[in-house]
């Protein structure tokens, strides 16, 4: 494998997804358990999926029942708009995540690997935000995200904040190769 370079505009603000987002719109419908189900029934991540967990991917989230700020979390406009991944190497691929924030945001690193899913011990590309090769700061070193190719391109699965040794739900989200991002703030040059 080789190493995904960081284009230039990764320092800019993050882009805007497409408003037409299909098949995170329909996982927006499904409840919980559909959600738990789909990540249990899908293929144990390989090194190969795992290669294809690649670049700036739009993200939705679908909140816990009772989640803080679930309402919010759980429209489309929600202000955390993707995930952002560059492998380093066959095993190891560096993140972000984008927010609309403040005019557009990176933020929450993590590290991604494949190993034992906390779900069902199959594997499983694991965002370890507690790496200290990231440097995150509390309360973001608390979270703890986990996915599976649900489809071609479509990546599900679990979100957690982690207490002490227990995993708190916060929800599900899911990641969609096939929709576009728009350049939000940013001109053209040359």
């Amino acid at each position: 494998m080789t190493q995904t370079s960081l284009p230039a505009r990764a320092l800019m603000p993050p882009p805007r997804p497409s408003a037409s987002r299909p098949r995170l719109d329909r996982l927006s419908t499904a409840t919980p358990a559909d959600l738990h189900r789909m990540f249990t029934e899908a293929p144990a991540a390989t090194a190969a999926t795992f290669a294809r967990l690649d670049g700036d991917l739009v993200m939705r989230t679908f909140p816990a029942a009772g989640a803080y700020l679930g309402r919010l979390m759980a429209r489309p406009s929600y202000f955390w708009t993707g995930k952002s991944f560059r492998h380093t190497d066959d095993r190891t691929a560096f993140g972000h995540n984008f927010f609309q924030l403040l005019g557009g945001l990176r933020a929450l690193n993590f590290v991604a690997t494949v190993g034992d899913s906390v779900v069902d011990a199959r594997p499983a590309v694991r965002l370890d935000y507690n790496d200290t090769r990231v440097g995150s700061r509390r309360p973001a070193r608390r979270i703890y995200d986990e996915l599976r190719e649900v489809e071609p391109d479509l990546w599900l699965g679990p979100s957690f904040l982690l207490a002490g040794r227990k995993r708190q739900s916060m929800g599900w989200f899911a990641l969609d190769r096939s929709v576009p991002f728009t350049e939000i703030g940013l001109r053209a040059t040359g």
